[in-house]
């Protein structure tokens, strides 16, 4: 298989696959069949950045007002720059793309986006002081829920957006009838739970109190107006680049799967029966990439695609550290980093590559479109 011409393929992967809330499986692109797309490599983050891609704000846009809320999955440049460089502003430095994303370059908000016929996410609502008829973008990267210091929970950056809706910056008949909101919740909250936890009683009763919070808040976001909203289910972390290190990323970290399958569990039953929600089956998507970790995914072209699926492109030289840390006295690098990412399934600790993104949302594409019905 020859790697350098599937990865320029699959560059620009966006005719993209997602789940009404009944949950359907991704549609995998199987043997021989190749995704639609092409694209060029610019430079070592596999991206011009941002100057290549202009927002579709034009006041003639017709398509769905996008509006986004979440953790790092989903951010456009929601936190603030600022020093010291910590992991909460790492993004806006090298080697991120340097455009406030947790990743080399895209992330989920802007390959929905671009189903959407918009170039890339709405803007960061911190960057940006008017709304356009394509939306905006209120997540946050490391947020959840539950309160972490230095972001936004899930609730008040929907109260952000609530704020501008009654204050008349949104149009709210537009809202009502072409809007679709993205809930990107990717498990940040779990964190609080001891590495230890062996307790299924007590894992369960925290992941029900997670779902109950996310499907409360898509409630809320409908009450608001928004005509459909698509929630991310939760990936399997255990497969997560800070979760396999302890194996030399050889294998997944089995022990912590009890939290994400509970998660899942529990939000499929709080958003059964809500009409007008999709549930995005995050979970198929990328285990369809790292169950393949010791193979070549059975003449699967996504998974063949990528020469590392556990093992991220920026790793840390500390256990405890972060992609992007830098010695504070003598200003030295604390991570080596990939000479080519297009390789890689994982850009950091937590976050897919842009390659591994087009390669988790390909087969997504077709639900969440007929869900939209941008297709027939």
């Amino acid at each position: 298989m020859n790697l350098p011409a599937i990865a320029c393929a699959l560059l620009l992967l966006l005719h993209l696959n997602f789940s009404p809330v009944k949950s359907s499986p991704p549609q995998g692109l199987g043997k021989g069949r190749h995704p639609p797309g092409k694209g060029d490599h610019h430079g070592h983050n596999g991206h011009s950045g941002d100057d290549g891609h202009q927002h579709d704000h034009s006041d003639d846009y017709n398509g769905y007002s996008f509006y986004v809320f979440g953790d790092s999955f989903a951010d456009n440049g929601n936190l603030v720059k600022m020093n010291p460089r910590s992991e909460l502003n790492r993004q806006w430095r090298y080697p991120y793309g340097l455009s406030g994303r947790f990743s080399n370059s895209l992330v989920q908000s802007d390959l929905i986006a671009y189903m959407l016929r918009q170039k890339k996410s709405p803007p960061a609502h911190r960057l940006t002081r008017k709304v356009g008829r394509a939306g905006l973008n209120f997540a946050v990267g490391g947020s959840g829920v539950f309160d972490v210091p230095g972001t936004q929970t899930l609730a008040r950056q929907i109260h952000t957006f609530h704020k501008l809706v009654k204050d008349g910056d949104i149009d709210q008949d537009r809202l009502a009838s072409k809007s679709v909101a993205l809930v990107a919740v990717s498990g940040n909250d779990y964190a609080r739970l001891p590495a230890d936890t062996k307790s299924f009683a007590e894992v369960e009763d925290f992941a029900k109190k997670v779902t109950a919070e996310i499907a409360f808040n898509v409630r809320r976001l409908q009450d608001i107006g928004v005509e459909k909203v698509l929630v991310n289910n939760l990936h399997p972390f255990r497969c997560s680049p800070a979760q396999t290190r302890p194996y030399n990323h050889t294998r997944c970290n089995e022990r912590r799967n009890l939290a994400a399958t509970l998660h899942n569990h529990h939000l499929a039953d709080e958003l059964a029966g809500m009409e007008d929600v999709l549930l995005v089956d995050l979970n198929a998507a990328f285990s369809n990439v790292v169950r393949h970790y010791n193979d070549d995914g059975d003449g699967d072209i996504i998974p063949n695609l990528f020469r590392e699926k556990l093992a991220p492109c920026c790793e840390s030289t500390d256990p405890k550290g972060y992609c992007g840390q830098v010695d504070t006295d003598k200003l030295e690098p604390l991570y080596k980093v990939c000479d080519n990412p297009n390789y890689f399934f994982f850009w950091d600790e937590m976050n897919p590559t842009m390659v591994g993104w087009q390669a988790v949302m390909g087969p997504l594409d077709y639900p969440i479109r007929k869900f939209l019905g941008l297709i027939r």
